[in-house]
């Protein structure tokens, strides 16, 4: 322990392994007409084979509510993650509209915008108030550029009764029905 601070660690450097150099994956892919949209990281691309699901949740970042969206949406729960099918799917991105949140989400839509998420169609973001109140005003302006990126975007409040309960356990709130209403009529458009 260090003894400057008790609660410190003292740091073990871990002896240096060779690494074959990896070369960074670069695609492009239209964003909008004339712009171009390239990606060198991002989000893991996990296998979801024996799960089937006509719509899946990727989270942004740690802490988004993946797991509960999916649950209320009767949805794949893909976690920190995209999920790599065999085929078609469709996938919603939920985020916290903190400054984390949202630039989480910009590189969701960035990775998915070059072409590295293949077989999934982008179906929008689900936006989750992390406070209650109004949004920070420095935030506005970032959060409508990053929502251009999706071609839907859900606002939802905050939610104080998922602090104190999972969300599936508490009555929906306006803005949670109206997502559930919204998301379960996706591919049912005649």
């Amino acid at each position: 322990m260090s003894e400057i601070n008790p609660w410190a660690v003292e740091t073990v450097v871990a002896p240096e392994v060779a690494q074959a150099p990896s070369r960074p994956v670069r695609a492009a892919r239209a964003w909008k007409p004339g712009a171009q949209v390239s990606m060198v990281s991002g989000l893991p691309i996990v296998s979801s084979k024996g799960q089937d699901c006509p719509l899946w949740v990727v989270a942004a970042h740690g802490g988004a509510g993946a797991t509960s969206w999916a649950r209320l949406l009767g949805a794949g729960d893909a976690g920190v993650a995209w999920p790599a099918t065999q085929g078609y799917t469709r996938a919603v991105v939920v985020a916290r509209s903190s400054f984390t949140g949202l630039k989480a989400a910009q590189a969701a839509a960035i990775q998915w915008a070059s072409g590295q998420v293949e077989g999934v169609e982008l179906v929008g973001l689900i936006l989750t108030a992390d406070v209650p109140g109004k949004p920070v005003k420095s935030l506005v302006e970032f959060r409508k550029r990053i929502e251009g990126a999706f071609p839907r975007v859900w606002h939802v409040g905050f939610q104080p009764a998922w602090r104190a309960s999972l969300a599936w356990d508490v009555p929906a709130s306006r803005d949670v029905r109206k997502v559930l209403k919204e998301l379960s009529l996706i591919g049912k458009e005649s």
